[in-house]
């Protein structure tokens, strides 16, 4: 299972605007800015001696993932991102559970890294309603603080379960993008957008969980822009297959529309490495 730069970068994409305003999308996988549903559906959980319930939950079934998020009236918030979109049993920490505090970018999540093998839990899929488009589970782990130079004893999570909580499907999302790597075309099943550290970011992983995205400095409004080969760049590419990860070294992105929540354009680029991948007829448009 390929669950490491790509999908761990998307992770954190997810629960990064999760925990920043409880919106989420996909294409996926898309973040998008979807109000969360507070009219049905029960997510709890059992730890420190009480039971967390929350106040608005979200849930996307994509082609890679299925993405649940919740959060309660202080700001707390979990987030499950799972690697398959159907019933059954996962792992937690070769996935993705976490729990996070209101007011911190940091959290509990289901992964030691002293011990990444640990077995810290899990997350069964019990039910997927097609007919009313509603998801229900358990889940319960062990969460690790995640800020090393503040660290906190972990937290047992149980009784965690989640009943009719509604979802969407990748189809129902607006967003775009779209590429071809080489003479092949990109076929994204899962659309991830954030707005991180002044940039905007857009990424796709295709069924074979190859990793496309491109960071645009938030700043910026229409036109187009040059991709250079250094890290302060305004404009930057990035393409992840199964063997590494390549940086792009030349190209551009142009922004044709942007608004406050939503920006479209196109992009090209080549990337580094011994045989460079040559990155062509790029488009997006998505919310951030």
């Amino acid at each position: 299972m390929k669950i490491f730069k790509g999908k761990i970068q998307f992770a954190i994409l997810f629960i990064v605007v999760l925990i920043a305003s409880c919106t989420y999308e996909p294409v996926d996988g898309t973040v998008e800015t979807v109000p969360g549903n507070s009219a049905s559906g029960v997510f709890k959980a059992d730890f420190n001696g009480n039971t967390w319930t929350a106040k608005e939950t979200q849930a996307i079934i994509s082609g890679n993932f299925i993405e649940i998020s919740a959060i309660n009236s202080k700001g707390e918030a979990f987030g499950i991102m799972i690697e398959g979109n159907t019933v059954g049993t996962y792992a937690a920490n070769v996935n993705l559970v976490a729990y996070t505090p209101a007011g911190t970018e940091y959290g509990y999540w289901a992964i030691n890294d002293d011990n990444p093998t640990e077995n810290t839990g899990s997350i069964i899929i019990t039910k997927i309603d097609t007919e009313k488009k509603t998801i229900s589970g358990t889940f319960q782990f062990k969460g690790y603080w995640t800020d090393p130079d503040n660290p906190r004893a972990a937290i047992q999570f149980t009784n965690g379960s989640f009943k009719d909580i509604p979802y969407v499907t990748q189809e129902e999302t607006n967003d775009v993008f779209t590429a071809k790597v080489g003479s092949a075309n990109f076929a994204a099943t899962d659309i991830f957008t954030a707005e991180i550290n002044d940039f905007i970011t857009i990424g796709a992983l295709d069924a074979n969980l190859n990793n496309l995205s491109i960071d645009i400095k938030n700043t910026l409004s229409t036109g187009s822009y040059t991709i250079t080969n250094t890290l302060s760049g305004d404009v930057q590419g990035y393409y992840e297959d199964a063997d590494d990860e390549y940086k792009a070294i030349s190209g551009n992105i142009t922004i044709t529309s942007k608004t406050s929540d939503r920006i479209k354009g196109s992009f090209q680029f080549t990337t580094d490495g011994a045989i460079p991948f040559v990155i062509t007829e790029g488009t997006f448009d998505v919310e951030y």
